[in-house]
């Protein structure tokens, strides 16, 4: 049941990308039947996985259940194709205008915390090196802030930017014309972009 959900997400990604529009935005954007479809899934892998950690906490599920290879794959299959969605619902919505932001202000759920602790865990990573998933918000904050405040972020994102294209953690529809990362990048000052790692992805 989890499984042909996430092929639902997967097969809306991929035709959104068939258009030349990356699903982020087309998912924040909102404007046909099949954004409605994603998110009536979104809702409803989110309802499932909010009740896999609920009951995670009251010790009802197995010894060892989150380090299952099994478990740990699907919460990072599950991560990496939804939590980019919520992020843009979260912005679509204004949320933070009323809540604060995704990631500094208890925006972001457990369900996408505790997928990210499993698989860092199993794969002996460091504690946050595995946060592609959260790169939307990360633009949508810096993006909302003036350049010199947060050029050192800027810079550490387009890092690791290059490294998540480089090992597929991103897919390359984050470099669409259209999408709301190329747009903000393009805004930023002229020398920046110049010297910036990614200025061969934009042609610079």
């Amino acid at each position: 049941m989890i499984i042909k959900m996430h092929d639902v997400i997967a097969d809306y990604q991929k035709a959104c990308n068939d258009r030349k529009i990356g699903y982020y935005d087309a998912f924040k954007i909102q404007k046909g039947t099949s954004d409605f479809n994603a998110n009536v899934k979104r809702l409803e892998l989110a309802g499932i996985w909010d009740e896999i950690v609920e009951m995670l906490k009251r010790y009802e599920l197995p010894d060892g259940f989150e380090s299952r290879p099994e478990w740990v794959e699907l919460g990072t299959k599950f991560r990496k194709l939804v939590e980019p969605l919520d992020i843009a619902n979260y912005y679509r919505h204004s949320k933070d205008e009323d809540t604060g932001t995704y990631l500094r202000d208890g925006g972001r759920p457990k369900r996408y915390k505790y997928t990210q602790r499993w698989h860092e865990h199993a794969h002996r990573l460091n504690e946050g090196s595995s946060s592609e998933t959260i790169f939307w918000a990360k633009v949508e904050e810096l993006r909302r802030k003036p350049f010199a405040e947060v050029k050192d972020q800027i810079v550490g994102l387009e890092k690791q930017v290059r490294e998540w294209v480089r090992t597929e953690e991103l897919k390359n529809d984050v470099f669409l014309e259209k999408s709301t990362f190329v747009e903000w990048w393009k805004t930023l000052p002229q020398q920046h972009r110049s010297e910036s790692c990614l200025r061969l992805q934009f042609g610079h």
